[in-house]
């Protein structure tokens, strides 16, 4: 037999563990946050957790787009942690609703997808086809609606099954397509995976069983069930994760870490001095370096995570600054209409590390604390005269403010409240004014 040499390419997982770990933290709350770094705490050695940089207090920070701000020293003015907690009960519903008000489709659409958000069980899945939920006359949209709300936050709503929804949670990762399918498969052999036999899926995808484990872990960054956390027996705390206000005694916008709050998490000098000296008899004491070394890999990743997540929070604060100066000296009426892509281009991120970041995540204002997706607002917006673009949310903030400031016994109609718009500049139908004006909760002119 004549042997011949064989050249192949395989193709490797480029996702390390690092990596993965930097994914999840990317995208926990602030209390998801702390709560893991708490139990990594408990686990391992070379995690040395104190409490936050300054403990229940937060320190303002004048802006700086260079980044320098985030190593400068205390200011006077402080703010109490325990009086930013804000209190929440948010259904499912309610948080897919905001989104799908602020999509830039259809009003039809827009109707499609409320009603099949508002079908949705308690997990998140929709149990029916769309065209058994959705009246006659939406059968053309019935089909993007669904897009639409499986493309929202939480990840992988809008699946029929937790399969599915582990599918569409999946592809938002952006992985390479041979990854995408060896984790699709495990997805649907999940019994294997849970009685722990590595050795099956890799002899049946062809890897090794150490890439078989990380493809695992990478699939458990997942969440079966996303409309789990929404269950609105139990209340909730929001606590944001930094702020964007004026200074009261110069009137500059400030930047407000209240990550400083986190606890500080460093490497254990204890336990970094006894690697050191076990180094010294690498053969004698190999077991225990190995687990030292495990350990502090894990350490430094999570230590690497966190700086990540901080740093991006704050090209995140700039980049809302820069883009929404005027809401944050005016408020809500100047909102100008922006998207999570246009962010991520300036950043120079994947959109779908940008979606992570904004996940769960709060920022206070003068004019209230608002998620991050709210400064979102619509891929279409408004035209002004000047063909400057005007958000949604700023047009029911100016609505309200025309409404309760008006003088005189006639309450303004819908079409005074046009006219009133068009005269500023600003073009919205008599029809829209009275769709906004109804989600303010206000009555119409006649009861008023």
């Amino acid at each position: 037999m004549e042997n011949t040499l064989t050249l192949s390419l395989k193709q490797q997982l480029k996702l390390s563990q690092m990596q993965i770990q930097k994914l999840e933290m990317l995208a926990l709350s602030y209390d998801e946050l702390e709560e893991r770094i708490r139990k990594e705490e408990e686990t391992n050695p070379f995690l040395e957790v104190n409490a936050g940089r300054y403990s229940a207090e937060s320190t303002y920070r004048t802006i700086d787009s260079s980044l320098d701000y985030l190593s400068k020293g205390d200011e006077d003015e402080k703010a109490g942690w325990m009086e930013r907690a804000i209190s929440v009960k948010e259904s499912l519903y309610d948080h897919l609703r905001m989104q799908i008000e602020t999509l830039g489709i259809s009003q039809k659409e827009k109707e499609a997808a409320l009603m099949i958000a508002s079908s949705l069980d308690s997990r998140g899945f929709l149990s029916k086809d769309p065209s058994e939920i959705l009246p006659h006359g939406y059968e053309d949209v019935a089909k993007d609606a669904l897009k639409d709300i499986q493309g929202l936050d939480p990840a992988g709503v809008g699946a029929r099954d937790y399969k599915e929804s582990l599918k569409i949670q999946l592809k938002a990762l952006n992985l390479q397509k041979t990854d995408e399918e060896h984790i699709s498969y495990m997805i649907d052999n999940m019994e294997a995976i849970k009685g722990g036999r590595t050795d099956i899926i890799a002899k049946k995808l062809d890897i090794d069983e150490e890439e078989a484990k990380l493809l695992i872990d990478i699939l458990k960054t997942l969440t079966p069930y996303p409309g789990e956390k929404f269950n609105t027996e139990y209340e909730t705390f929001i606590h944001p994760d930094i702020a964007i206000k004026k200074n009261s005694s110069t009137g500059e916008l400030e930047i407000i870490d209240y990550g400083d709050n986190l606890p500080d998490v460093r490497l254990s000098t204890e336990y970094v001095n006894l690697e050191d000296e076990m180094k010294e008899d690498r053969r004698k004491n190999r077991e225990a370096l190995s687990f030292l070394k495990a350990s502090r890999d894990k350490a430094e990743a999570i230590i690497d995570s966190i700086t990540l997540r901080t740093t991006s929070l704050h090209k995140i604060a700039l980049y809302l600054v820069d883009k929404q100066r005027a809401f944050f000296e005016h408020g809500i009426s100047h909102l100008i209409p922006d998207t999570q892509q246009n962010m991520a281009d300036y950043l120079e991120l994947s959109a779908s590390t940008v979606s992570r970041l904004c996940s769960k995540k709060y920022i206070e204002t003068d004019w209230g604390t608002f998620p991050v997706s709210f400064f979102f607002s619509s891929t279409k917006g408004f035209l002004k005269s000047d063909d400057e673009e005007m958000s949604r949310n700023a047009i029911k903030a100016r609505i309200k403010e025309i409404i309760e400031n008006h003088e005189g016994t006639k309450a303004p109609s819908d079409q005074k409240i046009s006219d009133m718009l068009k005269a500023e500049g600003i073009s919205v139908a008599r029809r829209t004014v009275a769709k906004y004006r109804s989600e303010l909760d206000i009555d119409s002119s006649y009861n008023r």
